[in-house]
């Protein structure tokens, strides 16, 4: 027999030389076993190792370089090993033997310093009574954990978990079970009786090994990173019920700000990380990555204030197949992704089959409804009409709702009486309290899963099928999504690890909730609905049912341009999305790896429009079809070395190149005459439809990138990174341009722990610190004067046109971003609390700006490189165990996130660039001031003396006034030239902080949640309190409108007594002179209305010309409704019930699984006027700063249910 002390033996080819040999090697092992043990403190008792596919006899010398032990063994039997696949941090010998030899026809023995392998042999059967033990393992949290090692004690038998975490195994009665897993406390349970064991694993305490994936499929210590990353499992992705995934994350991650879609189950999610430092705000969007397959920004946020949101590529995603997401924020990530992660990174990663016996399924199903419970706060106190009596009467003296008012909610208070209503009905007159509420219903959300998996030494595969079916709360709004994917890994000539996956998925989005400013169905009610309107009645009566088209007698006209086009139009967008990847895996040499990936993402959507005509006999109707095919590929490639130079350092190098490419076309066509009525098809064109092409959208980036990793005794780590990418985006027509860039980064980790020896309270600490230059390039053709577009006509032959009105900039740089970041991340009493806390600052430069031109130029705008704006914020997040017995446990987590964008330079004199406007405001990046400043057109004038004689008051709102009978109201500060700004600044959309309270409550086998989160500051303008207040349907315009509400009486100019006055807190401007009460002459300049009106000189203001001048469309203080944003909400609550693993034996299961969960409860705390919700804003970019929607409160309910068998 051919024996090895540490490595691997030929088999001699002469028995007496193997003999003499063996003999040699014998006393070789003799005298160092002598020398090993009066040495004995030379020998570590710890195992540190991570790697994928590593040969056996790599990972047997790693160990014994590490440790001090010898092996051995006869090399032969290495033959029939398998590649390792490990990372163990600190583990003992034998835990670190265990995962090694886990699956390996090996067996070891520790004699002393000597760890002897020999083969497996059968056991032979033992005296007592055989027995089948089965259970399941779990994490404290309840979470099942598959592939734990499970073995009988004293024996080498064993097994390891199925995905849900359960197992089998033939053992003797009572026999004692060692169950052990990476970062994970070893655990001996007695299977005392025939009934299923609950194994539940405790967490290591100190450095956990935590791996966390950076990109190409690559496994990182977390230990060893200098930049922040966070990860959210798919359990927790699961509880929030979502559709788009990323939805999900709503605080989950600090410096994480997510915001879900309002167009309905389809609408898009507004996500940022760390603030937007673009002065493009569609170009703060993070890239998102699914199993190395890159979701390009385009198809990633498709919304930008558009009236339907039809939602984007991330709905397409299966919650279900996600086995984690994970947020990289630091710039290092720039050299694995290029300059398309410059705002972050969001990683997920999808499940994979395993090992194990026989087939594995997992099946799930989850309802849920979305209950539309609260609207912004209208008043049902007074009806239609313009006065406390405003009524009119008929003939015979009845009272009729005036018509000449209709449509205003300042009339008389509506107390049941007896009234003729505008369209010739006797009604009650009382309010409908919730008439916006019975436009809605109740949506319903349907999702079956079910997925198959099995593996085996020869590779491992997982199938999965999702449908899903959701209603919105609009009506005809719906999304159905057909989701089949398939991932396999397997291995070839046990050299080559091959990972391929493909997804298919089918989207049909239907009917979106119109939410713009111009369209909007909900706005539109507030526009024209009475606090009295009878909703349910004229959305069944919307049709002329005589004459075909939309009746007419609904005096608000709420037929015409709310409820046909909703119930009536069909917005159809079809998808269809094919994803795919390769990953290639080649273990060169022991310690050179090869790496290749190449992947492709295919979008296929087809849109249609179908608008039903509103004249008669359903004339006039309208038809769009457009089809848009858009394809990014992805190909990879790198080689990595990885080796142990000393006993003290560790190296690690990557170098690879890259190559990213899309290609985009789109086809619409619109008709406007029909030959047949409700037939929508382009042959049923009474004319000659409108065709137009785009000229293919292509572009292409390529990049070489290196990165290594220096380790130094396992707690001193340095990384390097450089990328130089060539990005088309920048080269002109004539091929040249500045389209080459470099970008390098730096990070270090210093686990200060295992560098000192400190208090037993801490188990873990680490201190980082990163730095990045990222660069950049822009959008497709930006760089260039323009393209061809072809236009023609149906059955015609395009023409072809040539058109820009953008200058081009030859000289056109690449951006540039300089981002720090330095942090912390302690765990103290055995991790029973712990911290993670950030600082960040990142710098963005030479940004591409287009920069208005004279207009005798001949174009608009010409780009430039310029502008510098500041990120810097903090983000903190914190753990706790308050609670830990044997049955009970309570896990407290805390998310903070501060976050401040300067804006620092802007190119050739510019004072500001605008980022967004809309309703009379503009969100703009103010040189020397904050990034999302708000400045209003119509905002409130501001008093400035320009004597000094009533200075007191400045600052103060100006008013101006008639009459001293009249009404005083407030001054535009556009309108008031004395001595103040005429944009005044209103806010920022900035918020101050952002928090996040999460808990999880465990007791035995059910586990309690609940999530607050929160956000502070901000500005928000809201259209639906403008609108709603200048026609009397707020809540906030009850004060003062009669006596009991505090009016004041007075007489007004026509001498009628009224009881609606009240007192407007303000200044007069500069040359207000009136004749008083008193029939004097009086300079109200600089005097509050207050001091006037106690001088009995004026009239207190008529609290209904208050409400209409502050918010009428014409002349009305826009600022009056922006209001500073902030919240505290319910955002989820969750009940889960795991069944006794007896009981769910007898059922022939694996384990099972019921959950109740709750979404969006409830806001505990709203500072929005009249609580406009703070959800409705209506952008997914870094200028969202209107609600425009009307949306209600939507409160999700369901419960979830998970079977394993």
């Amino acid at each position: 027999m051919n024996l090895s002390m540490h490595g691997k033996a030929r088999p001699g080819r002469r028995f007496m030389s193997s003999k003499i040999f063996l003999i040699m090697r014998l006393a070789t092992v003799l005298i160092l076993a002598c020398c090993l043990q009066i040495h004995a403190r030379g020998f570590s008792q710890k195992v540190t190792f991570s790697g994928r596919n590593v040969a056996l006899a790599s990972v047997l010398s790693s160990i014994r370089d590490q440790t001090g032990y010898l092996f051995w063994y006869d090399a032969r039997l290495l033959d029939n090993a398998k590649p390792v696949s490990v990372s163990v941090k600190d583990a003992t010998i034998e835990e670190a033997l265990n995962v090694c030899l886990k699956d390996q026809p090996i067996i070891y023995k520790i004699e002393e310093n000597t760890i002897i392998l020999s083969p497996k042999r059968l056991i032979a059967p033992e005296l007592a009574p055989r027995q089948v033990i089965t259970g399941i393992v779990r994490d404290e949290k309840g979470n099942p954990l598959p592939g734990v090692s499970v073995r009988l004690k004293g024996a080498q038998k064993g097994t390891s978990t199925k995905a849900d975490g359960s197992f089998e195994l033939d053992g003797p009665a009572g026999a004692t079970l060692i169950f052990s897993f990476i970062g994970m406390e070893q655990k001996e349970v007695v299977a005392g009786s025939n009934e299923p064991l609950r194994v539940v694993l405790q967490a290591k305490t100190g450095a956990l090994g935590e791996v966390v994936i950076t990109g190409f499929g690559e496994s990182r210590n977390k230990s060893t990173l200098g930049y922040a990353t966070a990860t959210v499992g798919g359990a927790d992705i699961l509880k929030a019920t979502p559709i788009n995934p990323i939805a999900a994350l709503q605080g989950m991650v600090p410096g994480l700000q997510v915001q879900s879609g309002i167009g309905g189950p389809q609408g898009t999610t507004r996500f940022l990380i760390r603030g937007s430092a673009s002065l493009d705000p569609y170009g703060n969007q993070p890239l998102v990555v699914v199993d190395d397959i890159i979701m390009d920004q385009d198809v990633i946020m498709p919304n930008k204030g558009s009236d339907q949101d039809m939602g984007n590529i991330l709905k397409d995603i299966n919650p279900d197949d996600i086995e984690s997401i994970s947020v990289l924020k630091g710039g290092a990530v720039t050299a694995l992704y290029g300059s398309r992660a410059s705002n972050g990174v969001i990683l997920i990663k999808t499940k994979k089959g395993f090992k194990q016996r026989g087939l594995g399924v997992n099946v799930s199903a989850d309802m849920y409804t979305a209950t539309p419970y609260k609207t912004v706060d209208f008043q049902n106190q007074f009806g239609s009409g313009y006065g406390l009596s405003d009524f009119a009467t008929d003939a015979n003296g009845n009272l009729k709702i005036n018509p000449d008012t209709y449509g205003y909610n300042f009339g008389p208070e509506m107390t049941g009486q007896t009234v003729i209503d505008v369209t010739g009905k006797t009604i009650q007159n009382n309010p409908r309290p919730h008439n916006i509420l019975d436009a809605f219903r109740t949506g319903i959300t349907r999702n079956f899963n079910v997925g198959l998996s099995n593996g085996s030494d020869l590779g491992t595969y997982r199938l999965s099928y999702s449908n899903l079916y959701s209603e919105g709360v609009t009506p005809n709004n719906d999304l159905s999504r057909n989701n089949i994917a398939f991932r396999g890994t397997t291995r070839i000539a046990n050299v080559l690890m091959v990972d391929a996956n493909v997804t298919y998925v089918q989207s049909t989005a239907v009917n979106p909730a119109n939410v713009g400013a111009n369209y909007g169905t909900m706005k539109n009610f507030v526009y024209g609905g009475t606090r009295n309107y009878d909703t349910k009645y004229w959305m069944s009566n919307y049709i002329d049912k005589e004459n075909g088209g939309v009746n007419q007698s609904d005096p608000s006209g709420m037929t015409s341009y709310v409820w046909f086009p909703l119930l009536e139009n069909k917005m159809t967008q079809t998808e269809n999305n094919f994803r795919g990847s390769i990953d290639l895996k080649a273990e060169l040499t022991r310690h050179l790896r090869w790496q290749g990936l190449a992947s492709v993402n295919y979008i296929g959507t087809n849109w249609d429009n179908k608008q039903r005509g509103q004249d008669v006999g359903f004339g006039n109707p309208r038809y769009n079809v457009s089809t848009t095919n858009k394809t990014i590929e992805r190909y990879q490639s790198s080689l990595t070395y990885t080796n142990d130079l000393t006993p003290f350092f560790s190296l690690m190098v990557q170098g690879g190149g890259e190559v990213n490419r899309g290609v985009q076309q789109s086809l619409s066509a619109q008709m406007e005459s029909y030959i047949l009525p409700d037939v929508y098809r382009l042959s049923n064109s009474n004319g000659v439809p409108t065709v137009s092409e785009s000229a293919p959208n292509k572009y292409q980036s390529s990049s070489a990138f290196a990165q290594a990793q220096l380790g130094y005794k396992e707690f001193l780590y340095l990384n390097l990174y450089g990328r130089n990418d060539w990005n088309s985006t920048l080269v002109y027509n004539d091929g040249h341009g500045n389209y080459s860039f470099f970008y390098p980064g730096a990070d270090v980790s210093w686990i200060f722990t295992d560098n000192f020896k400190l208090p037993a309270a801490f188990d873990y600490g680490k201190l980082r610190a990163s730095f990045a230059s990222v660069g950049g390039g822009t959008t497709n053709y930006t760089a260039n004067t323009g393209a061809y577009t072809a236009n023609g006509s149906y059955n015609g032959v395009a023409s072809y046109t040539y058109s820009s009105n953008t200058l081009p900039n030859q000289a056109l740089l690449p951006t540039r971003s300089h981002k720090f970041e330095s942090g912390i991340e302690l765990k103290l009493f055995k991790n029973r609390l712990g911290a993670d806390i950030t600082f960040y600052n990142q710098d963005s430069k030479a940004q591409i700006i287009s920069f208005s031109s004279p207009i005798e130029s001949g174009v608009s705008a010409t780009l430039i490189n310029g502008g510098k704006v500041r990120n810097r914020g903090w983000e903190i997040r914190l753990n706790a165990t308050p609670i830990k017995t044997k049955n009970f446990s309570w896990d407290t987590y805390f998310n903070y996130t501060r976050n401040r964008n300067k804006v620092l330079s802007l190119p050739y004199g510019l004072d500001y660039v605008s980022l967004g406007s809309g309703d009379g405001f503009s969100v703009i990046a103010k040189k020397g001031g904050d990034y999302g400043t708000i400045i209003a057109n119509y905002g409130y004038a501001s008093y400035n003396s320009p004597d000094g004689k009533h200075s007191e008051n400045n600052g103060k709102r100006v008013l101006s006034m008639s009459s001293a009978k009249g009404s005083s109201v407030y001054v535009r500060a556009q309108n008031y030239n004395d001595g103040i700004n005429k944009n005044p600044v209103v806010g920022n959309i900035t918020p101050d902080f952002l928090g996040n309270w999460r808990n999880n409550f465990n007791y035995k086998q059910f586990q309690l949640g609940f999530v607050l989160d929160s956000k502070f500051g901000g500005k928000v303008y809201s259209f639906t309190h403008d609108l709603g207040s200048w026609l009397g349907s707020m809540k906030s315009t009850l004060p003062f409108r009669n006596e009991k509400l505090g009016g004041k009486k007075f007489t007004n100019a026509a001498g009628v007594e009224m009881e609606t006055g009240m007192i407007i807190d303000g200044v007069y401007r500069d040359g207000t002179v009136v004749t008083g009460l008193d029939g004097a002459s009086h300079d109200l300049s600089g005097m509050t209305m207050k001091d006037a009106y106690e001088k009995g000189w004026i009239n207190p203001t008529n609290s209904f010309a208050y409400y209409q001048n502050t918010h009428s469309w014409g002349n009305g203080i826009r600022e009056a409704s922006m209001f500073t944003s902030s919240w505290v909400s319910l955002q989820q609550v969750s009940l889960t019930y795991d069944m006794p693993n007896k009981v769910a034996a007898k059922l022939k299961l694996n384990g099972l699984r019921f959950s109740l969960i709750g979404n969006n409860i409830m806001y505990l705390y709203n500072s929005a006027k009249d609580h406009v919700n703070p959800d409705n804003l209506n952008s997914s970019g870094s200028d969202a700063f209107q609600e425009v929607s009307a949306m209600p409160y939507i409160r999700n309910i369901g419960f979830q249910i998970w079977g394993s068998f």
